[in-house]
């Protein structure tokens, strides 16, 4: 069931057609956004492929935003998360601006950077000593001679 808070930009999603219309939808989302870094960023299926939008972004976002599941605030927490562990540095700036209008405090912000940090570094830390505990045990690394020091 969507949000009371968001059944205006639930319809405003709903209502745009085209790709730049959708696009501009999803300003809804935050009062006084500008979409046009998105439009531009976006601009080659904009122009060339719109149904790339729909198929990869808009209908997500859409649906995400009507079933209500997720209060707003925690909602971008989560997607401010996902940004920086992509490190999809260029999609945090609307992430933490939607986060703060969503009523989130650089405190809040600043705790998901360093959860994301944190497991970003756990998970290297435990992948890279997987690898190599795997290498120092195969047998062609076993088998290679070492130099003799001169």
């Amino acid at each position: 069931m969507t949000r009371p808070e968001e059944t205006e930009v639930v319809k405003a999603m709903k209502k745009a057609k085209t790709a730049r219309e959708k696009i501009l939808s999803w300003g809804t989302q935050r009062q006084g956004a500008s979409m046009e870094r998105t439009l531009n960023v976006l601009r080659a299926y904009v122009d060339r492929k719109p149904e790339m939008i729909e198929t990869f972004a808009h209908n997500q976002l859409t649906q995400v935003t009507e079933r209500g599941i997720l209060d707003r605030k925690t909602r971008y927490l989560v997607l401010l998360g996902i940004y920086m562990a992509l490190r999809h540095w260029q999609g945090i700036h609307p992430q933490c601006c939607n986060a703060r209008a969503a009523g989130c405090t650089e405190e809040e912000i600043m705790e998901v950077a360093f959860l994301v940090d944190y497991g970003v570094s756990k998970t290297m830390l435990v992948e890279s000593s997987m690898a190599l505990a795997e290498v120092f045990e195969s047998p062609a690394y076993k088998s290679i001679e070492k130099e003799a020091n001169d």
